[in-house]
């Protein structure tokens, strides 16, 4: 059998990659392997062998090899916030002071990494077998690897699964510091290393596991328009000065869907969305604590924003977007989305309130409110499209997407559709394609 006890011994010695310990997987690892070195001990080695295979099972990392524990051990390298990953994902960090101590903790993680499953597995046979003979005991269950799910993967969930297997084959780890180093500086660590896009949800950054996937080649028209937002977007992300932006216009034309295909355009060069829902406004500066000293350059995307008459949420938005004593990180940008030009509803009795017993400098309540636009500094337009240009997108994505229908045909039907169901808008264009397509997949089924 293996001797798994150098490696028990050196775990404990772990300096920067120490919050490794912690994780439940490899605690149930560890204590596994300290069962199979006594096993007549307090812990059964069936026990902990179950705990094991159960936990193993449980993971959602995604599979590089049938190796899910060496699998497991990798992604927790790759996510660790520690002392020298901090460094490198943080601007101006110097992450080479801790070389040292992540030569050394990489030669233990190796050792550890070195233990396959099969190898796990084996040990445990040869134990159960010398300790505690049972002549009709089932097969030990052996790992076998889930098969990973079908779909297209992320950009970033590429690259992570080409560093775990540049690391599986490297023979000596102590030599893959300044390697380390670059991936973090380059894709960050912890939940930034794992993810492109994000939520705010009561006071906690979470990821999002499958953004989006639209993509600046996937919207037709608008070009002039969708380029001022590009534009923008390119300045921000070259460390030039870039505004705040406001994407106004009706319902359907496509303002988020133009901010959520510039992260899959741009995440390769560092760009980051956070979803901010309008209720979790007040948050900003936690939200800016999260981000303020990352190397990814992130947009605050705020969907669908307006206020009614007695919400005040407009007033942390408006230090948000200026006028706060805090400043604004050069990483950070708020791009937001409204059908409502004005963002804040205003009725005819603000602007009567004097002259009928009400507040005495009515204006400024009103002004108050308008001013909540002018403080982004660019306002995009999306208009409601005309007849041909509904039609042109409708054409371009039944075209894109393969459907075997003559153009002619093609703008026909759609211009039914929008006279039946939801007007002329992007939207309901890609809404006509999608009942297309599935009733052509249809009738071709049958």
């Amino acid at each position: 059998m293996l001797n798994f006890q150098p490696v028990i011994e050196a775990l404990p010695g772990l300096t920067v990659y120490r919050n490794i310990l912690k994780d439940p997987i490899v605690k149930s690892v560890i204590e596994h392997l300290l069962a199979l070195a006594n096993p007549t001990g307090t812990i059964h080695p069936v026990h902990s062998y179950g705990r094991v295979y159960h936990m193993l099972a449980m993971t959602q990392n995604p599979l590089t090899s049938s190796d899910a524990w060496q699998n497991h051990l990798l992604e927790l390298i790759l996510s660790d916030v520690n002392p020298f990953s901090r460094a490198a994902y943080t601007p101006g960090g110097d992450y080479t002071v801790f070389k040292a101590a992540v030569h050394w903790d990489l030669s233990i993680l190796q050792c550890l990494f070195e233990i396959s499953v099969q190898d796990i597995h084996n040990a445990t046979i040869e134990v159960l077998d010398n300790c505690f003979p049972v002549t009709h005991r089932p097969p030990l269950p052996r790992w076998t690897a889930p098969r990973p799910p079908a779909g297209e993967q992320s950009g970033l969930h590429n690259r992570r699964v080409q560093m775990k297997r540049e690391l599986a084959a490297a023979r000596r780890w102590d030599k893959l510091a300044e390697q380390l180093a670059h991936y973090y500086a380059t894709y960050g660590c912890g939940i930034f290393g794992r993810f492109i896009a994000f939520k705010w949800q009561n006071g906690i950054l979470q990821g999002v596991d499958r953004p989006d996937p639209i993509k600046l080649n996937g919207l037709f028209e608008y070009t002039d328009i969708r380029e001022q937002v590009i534009a923008n977007t390119r300045q921000f992300l070259n460390g030039y000065p870039a505004n705040n932006l406001l994407l106004y216009g009706d319902r359907g034309t496509g303002k988020s869907s133009t901010v959520k295909a510039l992260l899959n355009e741009y995440w390769s060069q560092g760009l980051r969305l956070v979803e901010v829902p309008k209720k979790q406004l007040p948050d900003y500066h936690s939200i800016v604590q999260e981000l303020r000293h990352n190397k990814h350059r992130f947009i605050l995307f705020v969907d669908d924003l307006s206020f009614e008459e007695n919400e005040t949420e407009f007033k942390d938005l408006k230090a948000l977007l200026e006028g706060g004593i805090e400043d604004r990180p050069g990483n950070v940008l708020i791009y937001a989305t409204s059908n409502r030009r004005h963002l804040i509803k205003e009725t005819f009795a603000d602007r009567v309130k004097n002259n009928t017993g009400g507040e005495i400098h009515a204006m400024d309540s009103v002004q108050e409110k308008l001013s909540l636009a002018d403080r982004f500094g660019i306002t995009v337009i999306f208009p409601t499209p005309d007849q041909e240009t509904f039609l042109k997108i409708a054409v371009g994505l039944a075209e894109q997407r393969g459907l075997p229908l003559p153009p002619q045909e093609l703008r026909q039907r759609a211009l039914h559709w929008s006279m039946w169901q939801n007007g002329r808008s992007p939207r309901s264009a890609r809404q006509f394609v999608d009942q297309l397509e599935g009733q052509l997949a249809m009738e071709n089924g049958a």
